[in-house]
C-alpha cells in the first residue's frame, strides 16, 4: 500500500503546482498545519527557491499545466512573454518580502506594467522599471480597507459550490481582534503571488492581483491561514474564482471595486 495507494489529491497535498516552460513551480496550501506553522517559524528570507530539496524534479506533480504558446496575459488584449512574466513574479515576491504596504505597491506596479505598449522598450525592462518606481513611492495608504475585506470575502464565498458553502462560511468566521503578524502576512501573500493559477487562467495582471488581494482579505478577516486557504485552495471552484478575479479587468482606474 503506502504513499502510492493514496488518492491523487492526498498524494499532492499540500502542494499546489503549475507546469510551464520553465518547469514546475510549487507553492503550498496552508490548510496543512505544518505549512501554516512555517509562516511564522521559517527562518529563511522570503524568496523563490530553485531546485528546492523538498520538491525534487522526479517527484509527482499534478496541477495546472500552462500552454507553452500562451504566457500569462498583461491585460485582455495582450499577452506577456514568458521571461517578462517570470521576472514579474520574482520581483513581486521580493516586493512582498521587504516593501512597506506591499499590497498597495503591488497594485501600483500592476497599473504601471499594464501601460506597456508594443514598440516601447522591451517588456522585461518596463517590468523592472515599474518595480523600481514602486519602491520610490514615499508612502501609500494601508491595505486592504474594511470595505475591501468584506467585498473580497464575499467574492470568495460566491466562488464556493453550494454544497460546500456552509463549510466555507464556518471557515470565514472572524478571528481574534489582534492583527496577523507582519511576517505571517508577507509569507502568506508570497505563497499566493507565486505559482498563482489565476495568472495563467485569468485575463491579465489585474486578475492576478485580485487573487492575491482576496487571499490577503481572507487572512485579515479570519486571522487564520489554515481557514483562509481551506476556502481559497480547497472549497472554491477554480473556474468560478478565476471568473470572479477577471471582473477586475472590466474596470478603469480606480479599478478595485
Amino acid at each position: 500500500m503506502g504513499h502510492a495507494a493514496l488518492p491523487l489529491a492526498c498524494r499532492q497535498f499540500p502542494r499546489q503546482s503549475v507546469r510551464d516552460p520553465r518547469g514546475v513551480s510549487v507553492t503550498l496550501s496552508h490548510y496543512c498545519p505544518t505549512a501554516a506553522d512555517l509562516l511564522a517559524a521559517a527562518g529563511q528570507p522570503i524568496a523563490i527557491a530553485f531546485d528546492a530539496p523538498a520538491f525534487p524534479a522526479y517527484a509527482e506533480y499534478v496541477g495546472l499545466t500552462a500552454d507553452p504558446a500562451l504566457p500569462p496575459l498583461l491585460h485582455p488584449r495582450l499577452a506577456m512573454d514568458w521571461d517578462s512574466w517570470w521576472l514579474f513574479e520574482d520581483l513581486a515576491v521580493t516586493l512582498i518580502s521587504n516593501a512597506p504596504s506591499p499590497l498597495e505597491r503591488l497594485a501600483q506596479v500592476v497599473e504601471d506594467v499594464r501601460e506597456w505598449k508594443v514598440g516601447d522598450l522591451p517588456l522585461h525592462e518596463h517590468v523592472r522599471a515599474a518595480f523600481m518606481r514602486s519602491h520610490q513611492t514615499p508612502t501609500v495608504p494601508p491595505a486592504p480597507s474594511p470595505g475591501t475585506v468584506a467585498d473580497r470575502c464575499a467574492d470568495a464565498i460566491d466562488a464556493v459550490p453550494e454544497q460546500w458553502r456552509t463549510q466555507a462560511l464556518d471557515a470565514l468566521s472572524a478571528g481574534p481582534a489582534a492583527p496577523v503578524e507582519d511576517v505571517v502576512m508577507r509569507r502568506y501573500l508570497a505563497a499566493h503571488a507565486f505559482a498563482n493559477w489565476t495568472a495563467y487562467q485569468g485575463e491579465g495582471l489585474r486578475a492576478w492581483y485580485r487573487a492575491v488581494e482576496t487571499a490577503a482579505c481572507l487572512l485579515v478577516h479570519t486571522a487564520n491561514p489554515s481557514r483562509a486557504d481551506l476556502i481559497l485552495r480547497h472549497l472554491a471552484d477554480a473556474d468560478a474564482f478565476t471568473a470572479m478575479c477577471n471582473m477586475a479587468e472590466r474596470y478603469s482606474a480606480p479599478w478595485k471595486g
